[in-house]
Formats: C-alpha cells, sequence, structure tokens
C-alpha cells in the first residue's frame, strides 16, 4: 500500500478561541452566563486504564479503559465591570461563591466550546463540576488574578454548540446612537448575539436588520456578534434598532436617535 500524501495544514487557532459559561437556572431550562476575564484555560480527560493483558498477546501487554475524570483549570483576572467600578465579573463571582461552598451546593454546571471566527465550531461539552478558587496573590506590582479548578462530577457531555441552537438576536449596541441622519447613509456598528446560525450568517437577506420597519439599504454580518450597516431614512427622533434572523425578531433592543 503507497504511503498517504501529507497535506499542509493552514491558519493556526489559538486557546483564546475557548469560552466558558456556568448555568444560574436548572439544568432543563438553564440560563447561561458567561465567565469573562479568562487569561488561561485547559480542559483535560483522562482515561483510567486496566491491565487486561493475556496469554494470547505473545508477550505483549494490553490496557483497556475503563473508567474516565475530567477537568477545567482556568486563571481569572479580577477586573471590574465596564458597568459598576465596584463589582466583579458576574459568572467569576457565581464560581467564587460556590467555591465556599461543600456537599452539591460546590457544585456548578458549566458548558465549554471553541469560537473561532468564520473558523471552526466543532468542540462543546456540558457537565457538573466541583469549584476550587484560590488567590494567586503576588508582589505590590502584581495584578490581582486567581486560579479556578473544576473537577467533573459524572459525565463530560458532548453539547449542542451555542452557534449551532436556533435562538433570535440579542441586540445589546448600537454606534453612533445619535445624529443618525433622517436622510438614511450613515454607517453603524451593531453588537449583539445570535447573529449567526451554524457558524454562517443567519440573517435572512431582506428583513434582516432594519431601524423600526425600514429595512438597512445595506448591511454585513462580520460574526455572530457583530454587523456593520448603512441606516435607510427614517422619521426624526427615537428608532429601534431590529435585528430579524431564521428564528424571529429580536427581544432585546436598542433605540437609536434619528435627526
Amino acid at each position: 500500500m503507497a504511503h498517504v500524501d501529507k497535506t499542509p495544514l493552514a491558519a493556526d487557532t489559538l486557546n483564546r478561541k475557548w469560552f466558558c459559561d456556568v448555568n444560574t437556572g436548572t439544568y432543563a431550562a438553564p440560563s447561561w452566563i458567561a465567565v469573562n476575564g479568562m487569561m488561561d484555560f485547559k480542559a483535560s480527560r483522562d482515561n483510567v486504564m486496566q491491565d487486561d493483558s493475556d496469554f494470547d498477546g505473545e508477550g505483549a501487554k494490553s490496557s483497556t479503559a475503563t473508567a474516565y475524570s475530567w477537568a477545567v483549570t482556568t486563571k481569572l483576572k479580577r477586573a471590574v465591570t465596564v458597568a459598576s467600578a465596584v463589582a466583579y465579573d458576574a459568572g467569576q463571582e457565581v464560581l467564587r461563591a460556590a467555591s465556599l461552598l461543600l456537599g452539591t451546593q460546590n457544585r456548578v454546571d458549566i458548558r465549554f466550546y471553541e469560537v473561532t471566527t468564520s473558523g471552526p465550531v466543532t468542540e462543546a461539552w456540558r457537565g457538573y463540576a466541583a469549584v476550587s478558587w484560590s488567590e494567586d496573590g503576588g508582589g505590590m506590582d502584581a495584578l490581582d488574578t486567581c486560579s479556578v479548578t473544576l473537577t467533573g462530577q459524572g459525565k463530560l457531555t458532548a453539547d449542542t454548540h451555542p452557534d449551532y441552537a436556533a435562538a433570535v438576536p440579542i441586540v445589546y449596541s448600537c454606534t453612533p446612537n445619535t445624529g443618525i441622519a433622517a436622510a438614511g447613509g450613515t454607517l453603524v456598528h451593531i453588537v449583539g448575539v445570535n447573529f449567526f446560525l451554524a457558524g454562517v450568517d443567519d440573517i435572512v437577506a431582506t428583513t434582516g436588520v432594519a431601524l423600526e420597519a425600514h429595512s438597512f439599504s445595506t448591511w454585513t454580518v462580520v460574526d455572530d456578534r457583530n454587523i456593520w450597516g448603512v441606516t435607510p431614512a427614517e422619521t426624526a427622533g427615537a428608532s429601534t434598532v431590529l435585528v430579524t434572523n431564521s428564528t424571529g425578531v429580536c427581544t432585546v433592543t436598542v433605540d437609536v436617535t434619528v435627526a
């Protein structure tokens, strides 16, 4: 049999592609919030191997995987949020609070998955994990960071990737949000989520991005969270930015001021 020719790989992927969320709802009806500020991330799964060698191996040893363990380790930057100078990230706080408890109260439901803009969205995992939290400390010039270990409790389950789950868009912001020309033609940047489905643009072509009932003259969906578009003509005053995908119209919206 002839050798198989090698095919050179293309672009690298970076470890910062990993996202990690914690569930603040129930398992059946999850309410996911992001764990922000990750500076380092590692997910591991280790098989427990048992020796099943026998005489039939003619002297060659054999082992079989009979169980496995899994864990997630991450380093978090303890920075305050944009919204409040006295508040830490909500996802981090869920983990820290759980780490102070024992038994089942020390357990969290997490998911972690890869997101690469215009790239693979292959891996997505979910499972219960026990939380360990330790402050890293350091000198007077050190940043405040902490190390978190999430030790698996039970199965690590392959999950539906969030980018493959059908969900209506959410719009967080539109920049600029004032001085939008009534005659149209203002270039704006819309930030939100659920603009992609299955890793590709999921904005319905004819009605996808609009000010009230007036569709944008043109727009580009950069990735799941970013849209650039040119506004249509619109009556002066407050106007709602609407994004519609194949699932429906956004339920969380923002307003801009048309002048």
